[in-house]
């Protein structure tokens, strides 16, 4: 288990530089009170994902950068179940995407030697397809060079999150830091719909991509609703931590 103290830390760092534009070498090492210098403390933000620039001497988020000047990785998941202790990721899409351009994917299968029946007949995922796929540490590894310090974007983002952070404590690898943004709660803020689904959403909004309930495929259809939420943003939403806010309708 990675120590709650030391994880707290990147989270105070996190929620001062939201607020503040930018911070000082001094004050950044303050807020991670450990005895790391600049360099190792700054390489173990880049780890956790949190999204830092240098820019004279200070220190701020590249999430305050213009959205179309931010990279976000759409991500999704396949599980066996709804609890990362008992259940097991089975596969993980992500695609990496920067100013309205598709710039890179990542797909894979994650070892596992039995899949319930009940999540075979709603993903298509039989054992055969799992039983000689990498193992998670393996996995997850690649997923967290891929994903890097992008805006981590899912539909209901807290549980794709949450699970995969789960999973990286168990394979003692850096947990997620990113900064997170739920196409679910965006699509709620800038479409006119009766439900927000993916399933409904593919339909609702003429997007029809022909493959469900599969990582890869569910991470299209998010990216989809994702640029139609971009089209419909109130003025003054410019950067991606205003996007953030005005997702969870708070000020921005």
């Amino acid at each position: 288990m990675q120590d709650t103290i030391f994880l707290q830390n990147y989270d105070n760092l996190i929620e001062v530089l939201v607020k503040e534009h930018s911070i000082d070498t001094n004050t950044f090492l303050e807020i991670l009170d450990n005895y790391n210098d600049f360099e190792t403390n700054f390489e173990l933000c880049k780890a956790f994902g949190i999204p830092l620039l240098i820019e004279d001497s200070n220190i701020r988020l590249k999430s305050k950068n213009s959205i179309f000047d931010c990279e976000f990785c759409i991500v999704d998941i396949e599980t066996t179940g709804f609890s990362p202790k008992d259940n097991e990721i089975i596969e993980i899409g992500a695609i990496k995407y920067h100013n309205g351009n598709i710039v890179d994917k990542f797909e894979s299968y994650i070892f596992c030697s039995e899949i319930p029946p009940k999540i075979t007949e709603i993903t298509g995922i039989e054992s055969k397809d799992t039983i000689n796929a990498p193992k998670l540490n393996i996995v997850l590894e690649r997923f967290k060079i891929f994903l890097s310090d992008c805006i981590f974007i899912a539909h209901n983002a807290i549980f794709d999150f949450n699970f995969i952070n789960g999973k990286l404590e168990q394979v003692r690898l850096p947990v997620m830091k990113n900064r997170v943004l739920c196409s679910l709660q965006l699509a709620r803020k800038t479409i006119l719909a009766q439900k927000y689904g993916l399933g409904y959403l593919n339909e609702f909004l003429g997007i029809n991509y022909p493959l469900r309930h599969r990582a890869y495929a569910d991470c299209i259809i998010a990216l989809k609703v994702f640029e139609m939420s971009i089209l419909n943003l109130p003025f003054g939403v410019c950067n991606a931590e205003d996007l953030i806010n005005f997702s969870k309708g708070k000020k921005f």
